[in-house]
């Protein structure tokens, strides 16, 4: 039999846990297939290797990407927001390009658990439109990101299932959190303009006042440890006392297992919130983007815009705001994990019917 190659395309490499999680467990579900190669681009070709076992291309060498992509049987979008331009137009084309890539080589371009948009220029949606329409496999995760698509003029079938992570099994976590006292996580994030790190300080302030104690969780390395390490420092200059920062995971299984601590969740972060709520925690969502919002709706979550930084959102009494925080039910979150398990399901069977007789 003749071995096919795999090539997984999304944001690895760059240690948001969401994302590397969303690629562990796409990875562990292929591994399903026996004698199936995988491939990953990476912006950290050596930390993706060692964390997923797979091969892994530096995603910005386009030479390397394009001859990856050649030589592959089919090309995978791997969870994740990939198609927006809220980040930069540059990051939709780049992603589009790849998908081209893939149509031109064997035709076979899946896209697996996709959140979509927003897309908020014209030649952003035309163009999905137009890639998109030839896509034989569009998988997103929540019914926003369906109606986007045909908004977009999207003609290919697309089907609706649920973020990858949701399939994340826990392991043991690295970093307990005090059992003194009530915890409560907190996932922020930088965001364009909004004053991100006064806000939390206000809230960590109001937090401590009323005897528990904030856990700042950096979801992503690189964005948000020096925020979360900021914010701990301001609060120990008003408060006397320094909020823990968790500490980087070496998986992201971890951080699974330290959100099954918590006795609250504050979250920016579509992952922290994922997470969270996989453990049954408690769960209040900050939607800086339409994701959260579609993430909040499909469980119930409760929901704080913080877009108006007058409004004080956050700086209030910490009992009043936890009063108004729900915990997803577990029908809810069984039916979202049946969905992952049966998008791997799906994605497993489509790499099945890769495998040929050898001439």
């Amino acid at each position: 039999m003749i071995e096919p190659r795999l090539v997984i395309v999304g944001y690895y490499g760059y240690r948001n846990w969401g994302d590397e999680a969303a690629l562990m467990v796409l990875v562990e579900g292929l591994r399903g297939v026996q004698g199936v190669h995988l491939v990953a681009l990476s912006g950290d070709p050596p930390f993706t290797s060692k964390l997923c076992g797979v091969e892994a291309v530096p995603r910005t060498d386009l030479r390397q990407v394009r001859r990856a992509i050649q030589q592959s049987d089919a090309l995978i979008l791997g969870g994740g927001s990939l198609l927006q331009d809220a980040t930069s137009l540059r990051s939709l084309l780049y992603y589009l390009l790849l998908i081209h890539w893939g149509l031109q080589a064997h035709g076979r371009v899946w896209l697996v658990g996709q959140g979509m948009g927003p897309f908020r220029r014209r030649i952003s949606r035309l163009l999905v439109g137009r890639v998109l329409s030839r896509v034989p496999f569009i998988s997103v995760r929540d019914e926003g990101s369906a109606t986007l698509l045909q908004q977009s003029g999207v003609r290919a079938p697309v089907r609706v299932d649920a973020d990858l992570t949701w399939a994340l099994q826990a392991c043991p976590a690295h970093f307990e959190v005090p059992s003194d006292c009530p915890c409560v996580g907190l996932a922020p994030r930088p965001w364009r303009n909004l004053p991100v790190q006064e806000m939390f300080v206000a809230l960590c302030c109001r937090q401590l006042e009323a005897g528990w104690l904030p856990v700042l969780i950096p979801m992503q390395e690189s964005q948000d440890r020096p925020l979360c390490e900021a914010i701990a420092h301001a609060v120990k200059a008003q408060q006397g006392t320094q909020p823990p920062v968790a500490p980087p995971p070496e998986h992201p299984a971890q951080l699974l297992a330290l959100m099954g601590q918590l006795q609250a969740m504050v979250s920016m972060r579509l992952h922290g919130a994922i997470f969270a709520a996989a453990q049954g925690i408690p769960l209040l969502c900050l939607p800086y983007d339409p994701k959260v919002q579609a993430l909040a709706q499909q469980i119930g979550a409760t929901l704080l815009p913080i877009d108006n930084p007058e409004s004080g959102a956050l700086d209030q009494p910490w009992q009043q705001l936890y009063a108004k925080l729900a915990t997803p039910t577990p029908e809810q979150i069984a039916l979202l994990r049946q969905r992952a398990h049966a998008l791997l399901d799906a994605v497993r069977q489509q790499a099945s019917n890769l495998f040929v007789p050898a001439s």
